[in-house]
């Protein structure tokens, strides 16, 4: 389901319909994008998990964009020794095919370099 895309075509609507509630346009033009490093659990396969130096943490990464009213725009996981910088760059490309009027993501220094 994820995958596939559906997951993000049955949310589209339901936000656009807040969005428009709110008073404002459909699509949003700014976001906040945030990675947190998890713990993953021990069925999870050692190829789709690290370990995050700085954090101590033995799993993976999942990179979280909102829109400003708190909505969920994108979602990516990866394992958690990839930076923040590569995989958001990866996130935020695909962002960019579908959120046309997207101008402004605020990030921490994480994504900076």
């Amino acid at each position: 389901m994820f995958a596939s895309g559906a997951w993000s075509r049955s949310c589209t609507p339901a936000a656009q319909e807040v969005h428009e509630a709110e008073g404002r346009h459909p699509e949003p033009t700014a976001g906040i994008i945030d990675a947190q490093s998890v713990k993953a659990a021990g069925s999870v396969p050692a190829s789709s998990r690290n370990i995050d130096g700085g954090r101590k943490v033995n799993g993976r990464k999942r990179l979280i964009v909102v829109d400003c009213l708190g909505l969920l725009l994108a979602v990516m996981v990866t394992v958690v020794n990839v930076t923040d910088r590569e995989a958001g760059g990866a996130l935020l490309a695909r962002l960019r095919k579908r959120y046309f009027r997207l101008m402004l993501v605020w990030a921490d220094d994480g994504y900076t370099g």
